[in-house]
């Protein structure tokens, strides 16, 4: 019993360890789910070398090469002719994390007057500001029909130029078919940065370049856990409890071989119990099974009361040897069918203190001892052979006291034939607090019309 407690303790313990693991991945996966689910934004004034805390960088400047820039000549709608420089610039969007950054999104604020003519590899979702409100559209600058464009725009030569001036913006889409997104260093080490570098073509007239120092980006953040120190750590820890249930699952193993021997040898006490009990009955055959079936009674009584499955088969093992003492009663007075004397009846009532003595030494079943002495005592004190009364009485003696009443109540005698349920019941309930202890017959009752199934013999 000690070592099933202690297992069960185990098992409670790795239960609880599981738990904790188990609340420990769900935290852990929420901290997660909230980090990778946060709306995150940057702007401008946040991209100093000061920054060291910056989780993104972005750069937007001209590209600064040769055919980089270009001067184009376009006639005016009023003949004039009018020269517009044409410069490619590049955004560079540096991960400055080990996440991956996903969902990314850059605007540009436009402060000046000029046009855009084209952007790779991604989309240009362009706002113009009107008189009446907004014009918004999203365009692949490489690949578009000229009918489908509402933007105010105009064409110069093969060239597409859209306009913007102050107050319009436009927010750049990245293709994740050109592996613009996301923006994945987490197989790198930490001192090295993804980037992704785009470019867009600007027309603008006079001299001086434009200057874009007015943008945000906005992303999301997707932690790599596998890259992650707590969850490697949740993954040790998952080990070590894995490893505890292999030992765990090999003890119980060998518990379990110890507890086929040991229920090997309380096999070899109920046969050998059964055996005795069985001869002590050969002196009556009206008697009959009457340990056996008391046995089965204060069993299912015990289980009734809740008492352990371990309690059960012990209680079970002392009803079976209640009766032993009737060995040493003379048949005479035993097989009497007419009324006992005085006398005969004192010497029955021996059976109760010549089975106490004869169980005396047996100290393997705790308590076989008291259901031989104590089965006779009535609740009210007035039984036999001490007088014990109500709980002072040992509860095995008023379990095995009410099952063998039932028993003697529902066996034919030979002076009598076996009473009917309803007879039972009553004199169950005249006796409750008197001859039997009141709680142990409100259990009874809730369970005699299963002991009147005839399936429950069989």
């Amino acid at each position: 019993m000690e070592k099933k407690g202690n297992l069960r303790k185990t098992v409670v313990f790795l239960g609880g360890f599981l738990l904790l693991i188990l609340i420990s991945f769900a935290a852990y996966g929420i901290f997660v789910y909230s980090y990778n689910n946060t709306d995150r934004a940057m702007k401008a004034k946040d991209f100093t070398e000061d920054n060291k805390d910056k989780e993104c960088d972005v750069l937007i400047e001209p590209r600064g090469g040769d055919a980089d820039a270009w001067v184009k000549k376009v006639t005016e709608s009023s003949g004039e002719e009018k020269e517009y420089q044409g410069l490619i610039y590049h955004s560079v969007i540096t991960n400055c994390t080990q996440s991956v950054i996903e969902d990314w999104e850059l605007r540009v604020n436009i402060h000046g007057d000029c046009y855009i003519n084209n952007a790779w590899c991604g989309k240009l979702e362009i706002h113009q500001k009107t008189s009446g409100g907004e014009k918004v559209q999203t365009l692949d600058l490489r690949n578009y029909k000229l009918s489908d464009v509402t933007l105010n725009h105009r064409m110069a030569e093969q060239d597409i130029m859209i306009e913007l001036h102050e107050g319009d913006y436009f927010i750049y889409q990245p293709s994740v078919v050109d592996k613009e997104t996301p923006i994945d260093c987490s197989d790198l080490a930490k001192e090295e940065k993804r980037s992704v570098d785009i470019g867009v073509i600007f027309y603008y007239i006079g001299d001086t370049p434009l200057v874009f120092d007015d943008f945000n980006i906005s992303y999301h953040l997707n932690r790599v856990i596998t890259q992650d120190f707590v969850f490697r750590i949740l993954l040790a820890v998952s080990v070590i409890w894995l490893v505890l249930c292999i030992i765990v699952i090999v003890v119980h193993i060998n518990m379990k071989a110890a507890d086929r021997r040991l229920e090997e040898h309380e096999k070899i006490i109920e046969q050998s119990l059964s055996i005795f009990s069985r001869i002590f009955e050969e002196k009556d055959e009206y008697t009959a099974g009457h340990s056996k079936r008391v046995a089965d009674y204060t069993r299912l009584i015990a289980k009734k009361m809740g008492f352990s499955e371990e309690e059960c088969v012990r209680l079970y093992y002392i009803a079976l040897m209640h009766d032993c003492g009737k060995y040493f009663v003379p048949d005479e007075i035993l097989k009497k069918p007419g009324k006992l004397t005085a006398e005969e009846f004192d010497i029955i009532k021996t059976h109760t203190t010549k089975g106490a003595e004869l169980l005396e030494d047996f100290t393997s079943i705790e308590g076989i001892r008291d259901g031989a002495l104590y089965h006779h005592e009535r609740y009210d004190g007035n039984g036999y052979p001490i007088g014990k009364k109500g709980e002072d009485i040992p509860l095995v003696g008023r379990i095995i006291c009410v099952a063998d009443s039932f028993d003697a109540m529902n066996s034919r005698r030979c002076y009598r034939d076996k009473l009917t349920q309803e007879h039972i019941v009553s004199e169950f309930e005249k006796n409750r607090g008197r001859q039997f202890d009141p709680d142990i017959v409100d259990v009874f009752m809730k369970i005699i019309d299963e002991l009147f199934d005839e399936s429950f013999s069989e």
